[in-house]
């Protein structure tokens, strides 16, 4: 704790008069980038083409997280550099520069202002027929309630045409089955207004175009994920939305695109749930058969802590729906185990001397037949026969198992560790 106190003061003086500094401050204070001779370069150019310092930015999700993306925009062989930044002297909005190599120096092509404080996601993609790629940048602020889409236009490597879209969430995939990206986005979230699903399309003219709008059925609905699944109605995939009310409800709404229109196949009254932590229950693919699962809570009658759940994973994109998993989640930890499907109905949970340790009893023996403990990081001690450690992250926990539970049965929970937050 010690060496960690004057590293916190530092990330305090340096974020800010007030000395105050938010988690977004922090992250980006305590990765900075151990940029490369080139990266520095391009860093450079930037600076000296703005006359000032600047900060680089990292975006929160996706698969492209440094601020600085070497890409074939044009399709040349040649990378351009972009670049996502902040400039202290210019406000706290975030800026976007792309750049070319001129022999072995690099020339601003482009530098412009962006419409949020952070970076949600940064993509690169055809959305054309045209071989130049598209930069596609979801900007938004702290709270990631709402972003802003700029799909940044290109000709021959250099920014062409800027478009804008105001979203809760989006999605680039190829929906139609033309070849080309195209982009899936849920409108924002008006009071007592619906939300509006987006097919958006720049194929024919490089302007990015509703093909088809499909109202989701809540009012006030929060959109907390967009996700492609196969399913058994279609030979396109299928477009799975969750979402949220305001009464903390959770729905999930399945369509696919064909004829200009986004066709129905999991309706939101058929799965709902109630969530009230501070992270979404979204559908994912759980055995990675390319299928989404969707959670679903199981009813307890109240015989447990309302942190200890039963939880099922189904997939609704089937003619039936098919069970893939039972087991339970305890809810403030996000950690979710499958268990025997037999156990069903013949067990339930409680919390031991903390709520750090999580009992699973036969209900006819009030008898502990599996134990469940988180662990400190780093946690080490010698095991007995009937105890294993299991992880994901820097999450540990260590399950003691009663002599009753066989071989089979313990591996089956050991390998079904989930981390849902």
């Amino acid at each position: 704790m010690k060496r960690f106190l004057p590293l916190l003061l530092a990330v305090l003086m340096f974020t800010g008069c007030d000395g105050f500094a938010n988690k977004d401050n922090i992250i980006n204070l305590l990765s900075s980038p151990k940029l490369s001779r080139i990266e520095s370069g391009i860093v450079t150019c930037i600076k000296d083409y703005l006359g000032q310092d600047v900060i680089l930015k990292y975006p929160k999700q996706g698969s492209n997280i440094s601020p600085v993306q070497m890409v074939d925009l044009s399709g040349d062989g040649s990378d351009e550099a972009v670049v996502l930044y902040t400039a202290p002297g210019m406000g706290g909005t975030v800026r976007l520069a792309v750049l070319s190599a001129q022999g072995d120096s690099w020339q601003v092509d482009y530098e412009g202002e962006g419409l949020g404080s952070e970076i949600h996601s940064i993509s690169f993609t055809s959305l054309t027929p045209a071989g130049d790629r598209q930069i596609v940048v979801g900007y938004t602020y702290s709270d990631s309630s709402e972003k802003f889409l700029s799909i940044y236009f290109t000709d021959n490597g250099k920014v062409d045409d800027i478009q804008h879209q105001t979203c809760q969430d989006y999605l680039l995939a190829d929906v139609t089955g033309d070849g080309i990206q195209d982009i899936i986005l849920a409108g924002i979230n008006a009071d007592n207004q619906y939300t509006q699903l987006k097919v958006l399309s720049a194929s024919e003219n490089n302007v990015l175009t509703a093909l088809v709008t499909r109202q989701l059925k809540v009012p006030n609905a929060r959109v907390t994920s967009i996700a492609l699944s196969k399913n058994d109605f279609s030979d396109k995939m299928a477009i799975v939305v969750d979402y949220t009310d305001s009464y903390f409800r959770v729905y999930t709404q399945g369509v696919y695109f064909t004829d200009y229109k986004l066709n129905e196949i999991l309706s939101p009254s058929q799965v709902q749930k109630r969530w009230v932590y501070d992270y979404s229950l979204d559908s994912r693919d759980v055995d990675g058969d390319g299928y989404l699962e969707t959670p679903t809570v199981i009813d307890s009658g109240n015989t447990m802590p309302e942190n200890l759940k039963f939880m099922e994973w189904t997939n609704y994109l089937t003619q039936q729906p098919v069970r893939k998993y039972y087991g339970f989640c305890e809810a403030a930890s996000g950690i979710y185990f499958r268990l025997p499907d037999l156990w069903q109905n013949y067990v339930v949970m409680s919390y031991g001397e903390t709520e750090n340790i999580w009992l699973l009893k036969q209900v006819d023996e009030d008898k502990t037949i599996v134990t469940f403990e988180l662990l400190s990081t780093g946690y080490d001690e010698n095991l007995a026969d009937n105890e294993i450690i299991v992880g994901t992250g820097t999450l540990q926990i260590k399950i003691t198992f009663d002599e009753s539970v066989s071989a089979d049965q313990r591996q089956y929970i050991a390998d079904g560790l989930m981390y849902i937050k």
